[in-house]
């Protein structure tokens, strides 16, 4: 089996083109695994810090209701581009 000089450079270019790859991807995943847990640990910090707080029962809204002289009035805007009326 003969060797060139012109093969053995082609197979090292090759072979470090897919370690570079494997390099750059053994990264991303590293940095994505970094990532994901510090998203994790940050979400149960605020899950662990809205549980332990006492917070109060939220207060209910009533809407009053609209007695019939509120019912009959208009209320009329212009503002120079149209008339708006509400019923």
């Amino acid at each position: 089996m003969v060797v060139t000089m012109r093969s053995l450079r082609s197979f090292l270019v090759t072979l470090s083109g897919l370690t570079l790859v494997a390099v750059v991807a053994l990264f991303t995943a590293s940095l994505g695994i970094a990532i994901a847990g510090t998203i994790s640990v940050l979400l149960i910090g605020q899950w662990l810090s809205a549980f332990l707080t006492n917070k109060p029962a939220p207060v209910r809204a009533y809407a009053r209701a609209r007695t019939r002289a509120e019912q009959d009035r208009l209320h009329v805007w212009n503002d120079g581009k149209g008339t708006i009326i509400d019923m």
